[in-house]
């Protein structure tokens, strides 16, 4: 079915319509609303309990701890009277205890025997034999051995050790000043420095200053998290509901298009998840004020005199946008569902996602990410967190006021634009799966039961491209944990664990016709096929060189410990090895093995059978945003972002893989060849971190065979016209 004609009406008007109708039907149906904005209201006042309990338990702790600062010694021997003597004298001292002395302290005098029952059966922390001559040794001018004992019964415990070196260290500072008074000396000749520290005893409500942070940033994640689930319910029954109720053709026989649909129904969407997100909000502020009469006295103040105003603004400001991406990521998982129910099951692994996007903004030396804030969930996370704490990540203070502005305010602009940017890419991927005949009117008799293999097909489904998406990332990520140390087997595993086996396994078991799916065939003629490898290897080499020198303009040398590591490990491959050897593992096998994933079975999964532009379009970004994920690092991912763009337009352009291979292993042949013929001195800078950026005129060459490859690239499309040489192939 195309339901998009020339003469369609639509606009606002008829997604405002559909809209209203949609929100109609989610208000009716209370056990939804319930579930969606009132029972995440019940979380809060559970979660502020077990964590003033969690926080009492450990203030109760820390009391029993100091009310246990007592030392029990056990002291036997000849010079026992005399050594505990010189004890007691130091307690009594009138400028005090040394310093940290405890504060309790009992010596018992008894003999070996007795001092070992009392380690044996607890009764004692400690034991020393103070043995005949002690103390005239500490009166002369050697070192005196003690051998002390510990407690055989009690469990370990670093504080009876240090209490121990406590009064040790009082009977040696005693015996040092003795020693130093008969030379006639100043004590002060060995203290060249003393400190001493003003402003009291931190108390319980400071320590948990350095606590607040960390636990507002974990209700900062909470809070994406309930306000993406409030998208759930509202987005399976507005597509997934509509197809099992059989309303769904309805509307797109409408005078409107799909889009006007989708959008439409993306503003209730947006419109609950909203609600959800106020609610929620209005939630953690109620808790907050509860909170403040819970927790010790002074412990919110530096936090409440922070501009908790300001903060809460732009915390709100920031999750309207990523409120607006959930809604429209879960149409699109949910457009491709046939049922309410398999719209549910699909949607559980999302949770996961957003969790993990959402989480990745608390990891350490992820407020130094200038590029953060772009990222869906972990964006917006990222810049409430940046909003609420200081440069540091701890307590804001006054000199932090110019860095909140400036990093808040470029944050908060980019964290929007962006998810604007996916919110508008996921709703033009949610209309091509709506208007999809396959999945519009595929049916519950359409899937496979059991076990049993489905039937031949030209190439597979969009949820068989997401399936293998999935089973890819899966093994890639367990196939570090069993991957070789050594660098170039460990490459070859990944490749074969998480590409090539979850491919090859898939494609058998779908029956897909292998000539159609991975576009196996020549582009065009044999003029347009030397065009197409000629501009491949212009595009795939410049690309790589513009895509380097805008990491370094833009990155400079903070990047993370793993990408300078994975960095070091390529050159060393690159500077032991033959050239020839480190191109064919480096560039030449993944190129061939992530082609035929990506701009094979994923593009063409993605794509379908009939391809329109809007849907071509759709499937590139989703190819491309898979393939950067699959590079892992997040200083890599831009940059594969981009080629994965390219080559997926390319494959699409030429109707052939084969520009797309010798593309990708041109750019990846590129930087070998680069670390090859380059200088110590280049290889030092660019293993220290320390390399500041590209010749221009290497980047202008760049760009020139970017321009050149382009232009052959569209000269090959030109005779790349469908037909049985192509298999018929309607994708443009």
């Amino acid at each position: 079915m195309n339901a998009r004609e020339p003469e369609a009406a639509g606009g606002w008007p008829a997604r405002a319509a559909i809209a209203r109708r949609d929100l109609l039907e989610f208000i009716r149906d209370r056990r939804a609303l319930f579930i969606t904005l009132v029972m995440p209201m019940a979380m809060y006042p559970l979660l502020a309990l077990s964590s003033a309990l969690g926080i009492r338990t450990a203030i109760t702790e820390l009391d029993q701890r100091e009310a246990r600062a007592r030392l029990s010694l056990a002291l036997s021997g000849p010079d026992a009277g005399a050594f505990a003597a010189g004890i007691d004298s130091l307690a009594r001292r009138a400028d005090g205890r040394p310093d940290g002395w405890p504060d309790n302290l009992v010596v018992h005098l008894v003999d070996a025997d007795a001092a070992r029952r009392l380690i044996d059966e607890g009764a004692a922390d400690a034991w020393i034999d103070v043995a005949d001559g002690t103390i005239a040794g500490l009166a002369g001018a050697g070192t005196v051995p003690i051998d002390v004992r510990l407690s055989t019964v009690r469990a370990a415990d670093h504080r009876a050790k240090d209490r121990v070196m406590a009064v040790m260290r009082g009977m040696a500072d005693t015996a040092r000043d003795d020693r130093l008074r008969r030379a006639g000396l100043p004590a002060s000749l060995i203290e060249p420095l003393r400190i001493d520290f003003s402003g009291g005893i931190p108390t319980t409500a400071a320590a948990l200053k350095d606590v607040l942070p960390t636990t507002a940033a974990a209700v900062l994640v909470l809070l994406a998290l309930l306000t993406a689930t409030g998208a759930f319910y509202p987005a399976i029954d507005a597509i997934a509901g509509e197809k099992e109720r059989g309303t769904i053709e309805t509307l797109l026989i409408a005078p409107c298009t799909p889009l006007d649909v989708v959008v439409g129904k993306f503003l209730a969407v947006f419109v609950v998840t909203l609600a959800t997100l106020m609610t929620n909000a209005l939630s953690i502020a109620l808790t907050a004020t509860v909170l403040v009469r819970v927790l010790p006295a002074g412990s919110l103040d530096g936090l409440l005199s922070s501009g908790l105003t300001g903060c809460a603004i732009v915390t709100v400001v920031a999750y309207v946008g990523l409120a607006a991406v959930a809604a429209a990521l879960c149409l699109a998982v949910t457009g491709a569902a046939r049922s309410a129910k398999e719209a549910q099951n699909t949607l559980t692994p999302v949770v996961m996602l957003i969790a993990a996007l959402a989480g990745s903004a608390l990891l350490p030396g992820s407020e130094s990410r200038r590029w953060l804030p772009a990222v869906p969930f972990a964006g917006q996370v990222a810049v409430a967190r940046a909003a609420l704490v200081g440069a540091d990540g701890g307590m804001p203070d006054v000199g932090d006021g110019a860095w909140r502005s400036s990093t808040v305010g470029i944050g908060l602009a980019t964290s929007l634009l962006s998810s604007a940017a996916f919110a508008w890419l996921l709703l033009h991927l949610t209309a091509s799966l709506v208007s999809n005949e396959e999945l519009l009117f595929r049916g519950p008799d359409a899937a496979t039961k059991g076990f049993r293999r489905p039937a031949p097909r030209r190439s597979p489904t969009a949820w068989q491209g997401f399936a293998a998406a999935l089973a890819g990332l899966t093994a890639l990520w367990y196939a570090q944990g069993f991957a070789p140390a050594d660098f170039v087997p460990a490459l070859l595993a990944q490749q074969a664990i998480a590409v090539l086996l979850p491919l090859a396994a898939i494609a058998w078991w779908q029956r897909i016709d292998a000539q159609t799916t991975f576009a196996l065939r020549r582009p065009g003629t044999a003029t347009g096929t030397l065009a197409a490898v000629v501009g491949a290897v212009l595009v795939g080499s410049g690309l790589f060189t513009v895509g380097a020198a805008a990491a370094l303009a833009v990155w400079g040398t903070d990047v993370s410990p793993e990408a300078r590591g994975l960095a070091e490990r390529l050159i060393a491959l690159v500077r032991d090895n033959p050239s020839w050897l480190a191109v064919l593992v480096l560039a030449v096998m993944p190129a061939v093995c992530e082609e035929l994933f990506f701009r094979g079975w994923l593009l063409s999964a993605f794509a379908g059978d009939r391809t329109t532009p809007r849907r071509a379009v759709a499937a590139v970004a989703a190819q491309a945003a898979v393939f950067a994920a699959f590079h892992l690092l997040p200083e890599r991912m831009p940059q594969t972002f981009a080629l994965g763009l390219v080559l997926g337009w390319m494959t699409l352009a030429t109707r052939s893989i084969l520009p797309a291979i010798i593309a990708h292993a041109a750019h990846n042949a590129t930087p070998v060849l680069l670390v090859a013929n380059a200088s110590p001195d280049d290889l030092s800078a660019i293993e220290l971190g320390t390399a500041s950026g590209l010749p221009p005129w290497a980047t202008a060459a760049a760009i020139g065979c970017l321009l050149g490859g382009c232009l052959l690239l569209a000269v090959a499309r030109r005779g790349c016209s469908p037909g049985k040489d192509s298999g018929e192939d309607s994708r443009t």
